[in-house]
């Protein structure tokens, strides 16, 4: 499934960074006006199933929620702070309400909202809020730092917890949502900021919740986006441990970046082994995950793959036969979840490299159609995916000459005839797309559907490329020979 997504240039590049890391494919075709919800801009290829791939990279990034029957919601899907310092796993022990008071927010993104009916959900000074009184029973070392500078001095001391929802400019709303902020006697794991001195109520600290769909974990589930309603969860002291090992400050270079992603690999590695049954569970398998494979696909992204080239693709149907070609970048766009999505920890910690990727190329119906120029402009190009388990990273990986993958398209890059067959291969789409393309009012047209044919691909000594599959499906059978004709390939631009 195609979506197109409109995000300020900043923005952007967050989230191209954090979807290549969950292998989600967005990619920038070009520069739109933020008028209107364009028909190109970013267009992110999501498989069956996966609406969670491009939320998870988004809600780091624009906190874009799933909710839409949840005006709390609504309202914040476009605004993006920075995270909020202090973590803790509090027990609530009476639920109440506190007065809103203003503190310092530090935005990473936000939208302009235009004056309107909406306005009338703003939070201001006084408006009633929903809170609690809790047990801080533990709590990271600098703001236990900070409260032993104000002095409270008690391992385990009582605190307040102040809802603060927030819309797409960051500005605080009125609780809307109908499910509680918390439950009386729950242990939970939050992320929050210290409120000024002045805002304690008789000398008791007060953790400001803004990102409220999340925290207090697990009561909000949100974090372990995709899990199933009962999935056993890691639990809260899991999420503060380990988010505690991982919390690092901001890096000021790339340089920087490059040794704190290179300590948080290992401390994440570490920990995992340390905690071997809770890195299964998710959103701690994720997050573990993260920080082990985000470093290795920062080099493996610039490996050329030796998969690069122009193909033919030749496929068979119903007693007819079409023929159309594509031509790839010369380097991995994104981390291919595939081969990662059954993957234990436990496996993951033994091999701790990225387990695929996926091509992005351009299709064409004839071979002196394709372009060795990324394309521009306003004419579309048909997109096309080949997905496989080539491990650029991992030792040994260049003797293996049989790989499992997938050729995703979108269905105008195959001759029109083809399609009644192809449908038949088209993911069957989730609730979840569904309520996304409502919400957005948009139908997806027929030619931008995404048909996934699984491949075993064999790689010859002399550098020839080719895989030959006949699949079925629903009473529809396909056999689709892939061929590489040549290793010309785009520089990826991005």
């Amino acid at each position: 499934m195609t979506w197109a997504i409109r995000l300020s240039g900043e923005l952007a590049k967050v989230a191209i960074g954090v979807a290549k890391v969950f292998g989600t494919s967005i990619l920038l075709l070009e520069k739109t006006s933020t008028a209107a919800l364009p028909d190109r801009a970013f267009v992110a290829p999501l498989k069956t199933g996966s609406v969670s791939l491009i939320a998870c990279a988004l809600v780091a990034t624009a906190a874009l929620l799933l909710k839409p029957a949840s005006l709390l919601h609504a309202n914040t899907r476009l605004c993006s702070l920075v995270p909020s310092a202090t973590l803790a796993v509090v027990r609530v022990e009476q639920d109440t309400t506190l007065l809103f008071a203003p503190t310092a927010l530090d935005p990473m993104a936000a939208s302009s909202v235009r004056p309107g009916a909406a306005d009338s959900l703003l939070a201001v000074p006084g408006t009633p809020m929903p809170a609690a009184r809790v047990r801080l029973l533990q709590l990271d070392s600098t703001t236990r730092a900070m409260l032993a500078g104000h002095g409270v001095t008690d391992s385990q001391p009582d605190a307040f917890i102040r809802a603060e929802p927030y819309r797409a400019d960051c500005r605080t709303i009125r609780w809307t949502d109908s499910l509680p902020f918390v439950e009386r006697g729950t242990i939970g794991y939050v992320r929050a900021a210290l409120a000024p001195r002045e805002q304690w109520i008789s000398g008791v600290p007060v953790l400001v919740i803004r990102d409220v769909w999340n925290y207090p974990y697990p009561y909000r589930r949100t974090l372990a986006f995709g899990s199933s309603p009962d999935a056993r969860l890691a639990s809260a002291q899991a999420m503060f441990s380990l988010n505690s090992v991982l919390e690092t400050p901001r890096a000021p270079s790339a340089e920087a970046m490059i040794a704190i992603d290179s300590a948080k690999r290992t401390r994440a590695l570490a920990w995992a082994r340390a905690n071997s049954v809770e890195a299964e569970l998710e959103p701690v398998r994720t997050l573990v995950r993260r920080a082990v494979l985000e470093p290795d696909w920062r080099v493996a992204e610039r490996v050329p793959s030796r998969l690069r080239g122009t193909y033919r693709v030749d496929i068979e149907a119903g007693g007819e036969r079409s023929t159309w070609f594509f031509r790839t970048h010369d380097r991995p766009g994104y981390a291919w979840r595939g081969p990662d999505s059954l993957q234990k920890t436990a496996d993951m910690i033994t091999s701790p490299y990225v387990n695929g990727y996926q091509l992005v190329g351009y299709a064409a119906d004839s071979r002196d159609s394709l372009s060795l120029i990324e394309p521009r402009g306003r004419v579309r190009r048909p997109l096309v995916w080949l997905a496989t388990d080539d491990r650029p990273t991992t030792p040994g990986n260049s003797s293996r000459h049989a790989l499992s993958g997938i050729l995703e398209f979108t269905m105008a890059a195959a001759p029109e005839l083809l399609w009644d067959d192809l449908e038949a291969f088209v993911p069957r789409r989730s609730a979840l797309d569904s309520a996304m393309l409502a919400r957005w009012n948009r139908v997806i047209p027929r030619g931008e559907k995404q048909p996934r044919l699984p491949l075993r691909i064999r790689l010859d000594e002399r550098g020839g490329v080719r895989a030959d599959t006949t699949l079925s499906n629903g009473g529809r059978s396909l056999r689709v020979v892939l061929e590489r004709i040549d290793t010309l390939a785009l520089k990826r631009p991005f």
